[in-house]
C-alpha cells in the first residue's frame, strides 16, 4: 500500500535504542523500508522524548538531538480543534483509548493511509483508508 505513513512512538523508540529486543531491529527494518516521509504528531515527540529520558536514561543533550532528527525527518500534524473533535467521535465510534484515538485523527487529518504501531489491532482499518499495521508482527 501506498500513500502516507504514520509512525507511532513506540516504532521510533524500539528503532532508537539498541537492546537485545527483537523489536529493535524490525523497528529500524521497518522505518529504513519507508518510501517517504513518515508522518508524527507533538505527541509522538513528547512520548518518545519522555520515554527515552525516563526509561532509557538518555541525557538531555542527546536528546535535544534526537527530537531535533525526529522532527527534521518527519512531516509534523499540527495540533488542531478538529483533530481532537475527530478523535472524540472516533472513541465514541470505535472504542479507541484517548491516546490512541488522538495518533489515529493525526494520521487521518494528515491522509496516511498507513499507521504503524503495537498498541491497537492489526490490520484493522478505520474509516475505510487507514490500516493499522504492527511491524512487529500481530498480537
Amino acid at each position: 500500500m501506498t500513500g502516507p505513513v504514520f509512525v507511532d512512538s513506540n516504532v521510533w523508540v524500539y528503532a532508537l535504542v539498541a537492546s537485545g529486543d527483537r523489536r529493535h531491529g524490525l523497528a529500524r527494518a521497518c522505518l529504513v523500508g519507508l518510501c517517504q516521509l513518515p508522518v508524527i504528531n507533538g505527541q509522538v515527540l513528547r512520548e518518545v522524548g519522555r520515554i527515552l529520558r525516563d526509561k532509557a536514561r538518555i541525557d538531555e543533550e542527546e536528546l535535544r538531538r534526537i527530537l531535533e532528527r525526529l522532527h527534521a525527518a518527519c512531516h509534523l500534524v499540527p495540533d488542531r480543534l478538529e483533530l481532537f473533535l475527530r478523535a472524540s467521535v472516533l472513541r465514541e465510534r470505535s472504542g479507541f483509548s484517548y491516546w490512541d484515538s488522538l495518533i489515529v485523527s493525526a494520521a487521518l487529518e494528515s491522509g496516511c493511509v498507513t499507521l504503524y504501531t503495537e498498541d491497537m489491532q492489526h490490520g484493522q482499518v478505520v474509516e475505510g483508508r487507514l490500516t493499522i499495521i504492527n511491524p512487529f508482527g500481530p498480537t
